[in-house]
């Protein structure tokens, strides 16, 4: 029997009803009160403000099944709209959505380098209000701004703690973003903005859990459980990056040692191989070139089959399964997500790697484990960030914070 969808308010109760409507791609009336429980009274309240809202629409007739044909609904890609922002040290996307989460336009600038806040923040404003201005959006359309930031919000700030610790990490971003913009600005790290992204736009439902691993400089996962991303006590969760993998590893910033942040990721690779003057001299690398190039270029040299390249990229994918492993047996998930920029190079080895591990993992002679790659881009984190504003202010009954 179907769970009941009614909330603790009518605006919860709308939520669910919406949020049905999105996990199906397309549904009727009827259906809706099947799988919602609730009385047709209470879906025909609920749809009227929702299609007055403009949040969805009436989308043509179902089959018959012996009388008046249903007509369905799905949620409207314009009228209403949600922009996302990835704010990072190497590039800053932002992109407009609809409703659905679909990309209707993106515009890509520099990224935040080592400008001081207010410069990047103005530079942000013009951006995001160029990408609404060339798309004829008025600002009243739109539902609020989503940023996106790499690492974790840090309430008490030390500079100098952690590698390319930045201040876009901090809350007031958010803050004076509002003040610029003028729009209602959201702040949540680009893992969790991915996941949530995957949840909203790829119409999964809120029973399904799942982890979505975040491969950038770093590597961080962002967790849906129960149509939410789970955040832990401090909001910390998903420092996968921390993971304890391999004890020859040089220490970490964190203090600790073995961390897979040393080992697994892009940034770990292109360190090891500026550390290694012979390698550098050997493969041309220049003194003042930063990771990111750094990496592209081992990586290139692994896809032409050079063998120390191409051992140094495995091994990484290596150490990243053994972490997924972990993951994947704590919290007893069964879809595992592989996404972001850090994928741009490598992303069938890092690929290969979890899916072979993950096959042979305790959890795996239980139920079926699925891992899954998608496009290798910061876009996604973006996109993310405008599906946290989507996930918001749209279903407040499955926002845990």
């Amino acid at each position: 029997m179907p769970r009941s969808r009614r909330g603790r308010s009518f605006a919860e109760t709308r939520g669910a009803i919406l949020d049905l409507i999105r996990s199906s791609g397309e549904i009727s009336r009827g259906e809706l009160a099947r799988r919602s429980a609730l009385t047709e009274a209470t879906i025909s309240k609920a749809v009227k403000v929702l299609l007055a809202e403009k949040v969805i629409v009436e989308a043509g007739y179902a089959e018959s099944t012996g009388g008046k044909r249903p007509t369905l609904l799905r949620l409207v890609n314009s009228g209403r709209w949600a922009v996302g922002v990835i704010l990072d040290h190497f590039r800053i996307v932002a992109t407009l959505c609809g409703i659905d989460g679909s990309q209707v336009a993106s515009i890509e600038i520099p990224g935040a380098g080592e400008d001081d806040a207010e410069t990047v923040l103005l530079r942000v404003t013009d951006e995001v209000l160029r990408l609404l201005s060339r798309n004829d959006v008025a600002k009243d359309a739109v539902i609020g701004l989503g940023i996106a930031v790499s690492g974790r919000r840090i309430e008490h700030f030390e500079s100098g703690t952690a590698p390319l610790e930045a201040w876009w990490q901090q809350p007031f971003v958010a803050g004076r973003l509002e003040q610029l913009t003028g729009l209602e600005v959201l702040q949540e790290n680009d893992a969790n903005c991915a996941a949530l992204g995957e949840f909203w736009s790829g119409r999964v439902p809120d029973d399904r859990d799942f982890a979505l691993v975040y491969l950038a400089d770093g590597v961080g996962v962002g967790l849906i459980i129960n149509g939410d991303a789970y955040r832990g006590r401090s909001g910390h969760f998903g420092e996968i990056g921390h993971s304890f993998v391999d004890p020859a590893a040089r220490p970490c910033w964190c203090g600790s040692f073995g961390c897979l942040n040393t080992v697994g990721t892009p940034q770990a690779i292109a360190q090891a191989v500026l550390d290694s003057p012979g390698r550098r001299t050997e493969w041309g690398l220049a003194d003042d070139e930063s990771p990111a190039v750094t990496y592209s270029k081992v990586a290139s040299l692994a896809r032409a089959g050079e063998p120390v390249a191409k051992q140094a990229v495995e091994e990484a994918a290596g150490f990243l399964a053994t972490a997924v492993v972990s993951l994947v047996n704590i919290v007893d998930l069964d879809r595992i997500i592989l996404a972001g920029p850090g994928l741009s190079v490598g992303a069938d080895e890092y690929f290969a790697a979890v899916q072979e591990r993950v096959r042979s993992t305790y959890m795996s002679s239980i139920h079926p484990v699925e891992v899954e790659l998608r496009e290798a881009s910061a876009d996604i984190a973006a996109l993310g960030a405008a599906a946290l504003v989507l996930h918001r202010r749209l279903t407040p009954q499955l926002n845990t914070q």
